[in-house]
């Protein structure tokens, strides 16, 4: 069975998250662990945490967690890489607290200081995360290949995983950045080369989460734009491809989508499922 949700609010308590995904009738979902806006440290209070796992235990549920937005571990300014590192040891502790195994990372920006600075500064960074909890493991998702990133490409995932040495990373694929990277999603061939070339560099073993986001730009235009499932560039046709092709049904699967009046959660839901339905797989 295909593992499909939402990233989820916190608002309240953590223990809201599977909540919500209970209520709308998903098996997965994406939280963050912390503030999303601050780079001050979220502490989860015991009881939040216990009411946490047993909805999760409860409803079956899989859970992923994802570091906010501010963290940059590829970054060159020491004060940002430092605070970056800080929040990734805090997130890694609090995912420990509540059980959930796969921490989401951005891999961030070198600022200008080159991919071979940014790489070395990201694996630092995940190796200090690492040491901050015992079993909870971090995956890298690719990026769009925005001016400075790091990780558009999967060699370069690669790369970090193995200055990292460590079986506890991992990777998470964006569709959305993928496709903007250049990796064409859009037709059974494209996907094809794309999950060989994957499965080259990173290993398809690797891979234990997908974020399921369609593309407003076209094919290798850099920007990370999220769009609704079957109505951007990736399209109907490469969803189902995505799923025929079957290299990446073992992992979780957390669409991104944006809730504007072009289309909403429950849409991007049912497309999904439909979709899923007719590559001849339960959801």
């Amino acid at each position: 069975m295909i593992r499909l949700g939402f990233h989820m609010s916190i608002a309240g308590s953590v223990a809201n998250a599977p909540k919500s995904a209970i209520a709308s009738g998903y098996n997965a979902f994406q939280m963050f662990v912390s503030s999303s806006r601050s780079w001050k440290h979220s502490e989860i209070k015991s009881d939040d945490a216990d009411a946490f796992k047993a909805l999760v235990k409860d409803g079956r549920l899989a859970a992923y967690a994802h570091i906010p937005y501010l963290c940059n571990p590829s970054s060159t300014n020491p004060e940002v890489h430092r605070k970056s590192v800080r929040m990734l040891m805090d997130n890694m502790r609090n995912c420990e607290r509540l059980g959930v195994d796969y921490l989401v990372v951005h891999i961030g920006s070198h600022l200008g200081k080159g991919l071979d600075a940014g790489i070395s500064n990201a694996a630092k960074a995940m190796a200090d995360g690492l040491d901050s909890a015992r079993r909870v493991s971090i995956l890298l998702e690719n990026t769009a290949g925005y001016n400075n990133s790091v990780g558009s490409k999967f060699g370069e995932i690669a790369r970090i995983m193995e200055n990292v040495g460590s079986k506890r990373v991992g990777m998470c694929l964006d569709t959305c950045h993928t496709f903007a990277a250049g990796y064409d999603l859009s037709t059974p061939k494209g996907i094809a080369d794309t999950m060989h070339e994957l499965d080259a560099t990173v290993g398809l073993g690797k891979v234990k989460l997908v974020h399921l986001n369609d593309a407003k730009y076209g094919l290798g235009s850099h920007l990370d734009r999220h769009w609704h499932l079957g109505k951007g560039y990736i399209g109907k046709r490469g969803f189902l491809s995505l799923f025929r092709d079957g290299s990446l049904n073992g992992c979780g699967f957390i669409m991104e989508t944006p809730v504007i009046a072009e289309g909403d959660e429950a849409m991007n839901y049912r497309f999904a499922k439909s979709v899923i339905k007719e590559a001849g797989l339960d959801a």
